[in-house]
């Protein structure tokens, strides 16, 4: 039973397998075993932040991997991007750059703001976040009721967010009504906010998959006319534009990440045996394994097809969110299976004794249920695949 799935060699052209081939070379040096065992093993890795290796990351520019030259970027392919993707996900790199907000300044920035946050982001100096969902605007984000009120060069800020999980960054993209009286898509504007802010309260809470995310109180929060990103009432715009490049590739994100645990299930069942008789011969056990081995490779090619759409100068949206359909609630199966296969010992948690795997089976499944609604629910997106994609009414 093998237990490695190579998708370079057969979707990828030679320069991106030589560059993924370099990647993982450098990776060994810069990310070995025993760096991410101390790093795993460190309180705070729930915040997913290296700040020494995202500075080693800076110094390569693969941070500015596919920006424009003229923003200090290498203006390599969507492609390169993917391997890069890849790579640090099955490498299980802590998080380096802010790629959302760096598009966004680059399409919506002024020269000024352009000339001071772009380098910062490219050297990896600095963690951005997102301050989009409130307790009653998840989904729906343009129901939104935090308010941002000219006050003559400043912006005063009051309001609610809830669900933010990167709320420790340096700075925060905050959407804000602007304008009550617009339309609800109309009405808002982006901001940038740093977190250190007078009038900001943080109240971290604790995921049931040993996560973490923030609920945000704003009490007459002032930021300066500079912190404005695009123009006013515009920020719908931002919001959703910044957005585009993620989803061309989360449903690499997730399938990347399940590919990892895939392969750590198959080492493991190489390694049991149930009474007597190697686990891996089990007919079942066989067919299961084969079955998300076919899945994965059918994942894949969901989500290199977005990449390839991106590739071509055009923005996937239909065809990004059935690559995110399909990779979230993999993940989440693949976790179901994975405790049928072991039995009830792969319920026990991180830190038990007897936890297979360390208790990250467990603990992957829980995490697994934010893939579908991270990111955009599975219930908004497979309404995008209806109307965008099969052109079916509202």
């Amino acid at each position: 039973m093998s237990n490695r799935l190579n998708f370079h060699n057969t979707t990828l052209a030679k320069p991106e397998t030589d560059f993924a081939a370099k990647l993982r070379e450098w990776l060994s040096k810069h990310w070995p075993p025993e760096r991410r065992a101390v790093y795993e093993a460190n309180d705070e890795t729930h915040r997913d932040h290296d700040a020494k290796f995202a500075r080693e990351m800076g110094s390569t520019g693969w941070l500015g991997l596919t920006w424009p030259k003229k923003f200090g970027g290498l203006e390599r392919s969507p492609y390169e991007l993917l391997a890069l993707l890849e790579e640090t996900t099955r490498a299980e790199t802590p998080r380096a750059g802010a790629p959302i907000q760096a598009a966004s300044w680059m399409i919506y920035g002024n020269p000024e703001q352009q000339q001071r946050y772009l380098p910062e982001i490219l050297r990896g100096e600095v963690v951005y976040g997102m301050w989009y969902s409130e307790p009653n605007s998840g989904s729906d984000l343009a129901s939104l009721r935090t308010k941002a009120i000219r006050d003559g060069d400043d912006w005063v800020i009051n309001g609610e967010k809830i669900w933010t999980t990167t709320y420790w960054g340096d700075y925060m993209w905050l959407a804000a009504r602007t304008d009550p009286t617009a339309k609800p898509h109309a009405g808002i504007s982006m901001f940038i906010v740093k977190t250190d802010t007078p009038g900001i309260t943080r109240t971290p809470i604790k995921t049931m998959y040993d996560g973490e995310f923030c609920n945000t109180f704003f009490d007459n929060v002032r930021v300066g006319s500079d912190a404005l990103v695009g123009e006013v009432n515009r920020g719908w715009e931002v919001l959703t534009g910044s957005l585009g490049t993620e989803r061309s590739f989360v449903g690499t994100l997730i399938l990347t990440k399940l590919v990892r645990q895939f392969e750590e299930l198959c080492d493991y069942i190489r390694s049991l045996e149930i009474n007597g008789r190697p686990l891996r011969l089990d007919p079942i056990v066989r067919d299961t394994i084969g079955g998300y081995a076919a899945y994965l490779e059918a994942g894949r090619q969901l989500a290199l097809n977005s990449v390839t759409i991106l590739a071509k100068g055009s923005e996937p949206t239909w065809e990004a969110a059935i690559a995110k359909v399909f990779a979230g609630e993999l993940m989440e199966r693949f976790g179901e299976s994975a405790l049928d296969i072991l039995g009830m010992s792969a319920t026990l948690s991180a830190g038990s004794a007897d936890a297979p795997l360390r208790g990250r089976l467990e603990q992957k499944l829980r995490h697994s249920l934010m893939w579908v609604i991270s990111l955009g629910t599975n219930e908004i997106q497979r309404s995008m695949i209806a109307q965008r994609g099969l052109g079916l009414p509202r």
